[in-house]
């Protein structure tokens, strides 16, 4: 299996994934966080939930995906620090605690995927061109490409607290 080529893209953009003393995704118990946190367990209200028998946490799907594959490094808990990198093609997302700085997950941006480039099947394409990092959730902004029915800038959120992915355009 070939790996994609990230390092040698054109980078449109990058932010970097900072563990801060005040985001609950990293700290969930202290600030009390709903949701999947950086360990890819759910928490209500700051206590980790159980589920099944015997009682266990409850995983994201991005934390029990095959590891060590083309899209995925060889970890399941997201990064405590960790350096993202936006191309035409492309989302990486790096893990800056190896010394290799290892490739955690990869987003391919193709209709029907995950960061879409025309997100309904119609003439609507759009071109990424800016990343931002908040709180367990990627955001990656889109501009309309030339001649596209819609022509307003999109927001696609790569939201690991609710282990989904949204759009946001005016249309």
């Amino acid at each position: 299996m070939a790996s994609y080529d990230y390092i040698d893209q054109d980078i449109i953009a990058t932010t970097l994934i900072l563990m801060k003393d005040n985001d609950s995704f990293y700290h969930p118990q202290f600030l009390g966080h709903t949701g999947f946190a950086a360990d890819g367990t759910h928490y209500t209200d700051g206590i980790q939930d159980l589920a099944g028998s015997p009682p266990g946490p409850v995983f994201a799907s991005w934390h029990t995906e095959t590891l060590d594959n083309v899209f995925r490094g060889d970890q399941g808990a997201f990064p405590n620090a960790g350096l993202i990198l936006l191309s035409k093609a492309a989302m990486t997302i790096l893990d800056e605690t190896t010394s290799a700085l290892s490739m955690w997950m990869l987003f391919m941006l193709a209709d029907a995927f995950a960061l879409a480039n025309n997100f309904n099947g119609q003439i609507n394409g759009f071109t990424p061109y800016s990343l931002a990092y908040a709180d367990g959730v990627v955001s990656v902004g889109y501009t309309p490409d030339p001649g596209a029915a819609i022509q307003s800038n999109l927001v696609i959120s790569v939201d690991f607290v609710q282990d989904s992915v949204y759009l946001d355009v005016a249309v």
